[in-house]
């Protein structure tokens, strides 16, 4: 499709070819045309794959803006849901850096041992009332 200088468009580019437009054609008259050059750029697998994983796309940080902005596009009755937030869990900071192979500082360690004992005070809600952060400064003077 035609897109003109500085126009809001999607690119996509895949196996069989490439496929830019501007945004609102996907609104258009020629829009399940359009739907349908999108639909032929990938191959059936990939497009089975993708539909395989439709559900979880949105809980994923890394796909998620994908389902919406792109994919939707193209199919929209597959990847148009309403998102629905869910509440994280708190973990430990040291094990999740220990991932990436960055060791912890012994003040930490401690200072997470102390937020995740079984004594830890709470706050309302179940949330530790442990300070999180850096502590201040003490007064210069």
């Amino acid at each position: 499709e035609g897109v003109a200088p500085g126009a809001a468009c999607a690119f996509f580019a895949a196996r069989n070819g490439p496929l830019a437009a501007v945004l609102s054609a996907f609104s258009g008259e020629g829009a399940p045309r359009l739907r349908e050059r999108g639909a032929a750029l990938v191959s059936p697998e990939m497009r089975r794959r993708l539909f395989e994983l439709a559900g979880i796309l949105p809980w994923a940080a890394e796909f998620g803006s994908y389902t919406d902005d792109f994919l939707a596009l193209i199919w929209p009755g597959a990847f148009t849901r309403p998102r629905a937030l869910r509440r994280g869990t708190r973990g430990r900071g040291c094990d999740f850096d220990a991932g990436f192979g960055h060791p912890c500082p012994a003040a930490e360690r401690e200072r997470e041992e102390r937020r995740f004992s079984p004594e830890a005070p709470t706050a309302p809600g179940g949330a530790s009332a442990l300070p999180t952060g850096t502590p201040p400064r003490p007064p210069r003077g």
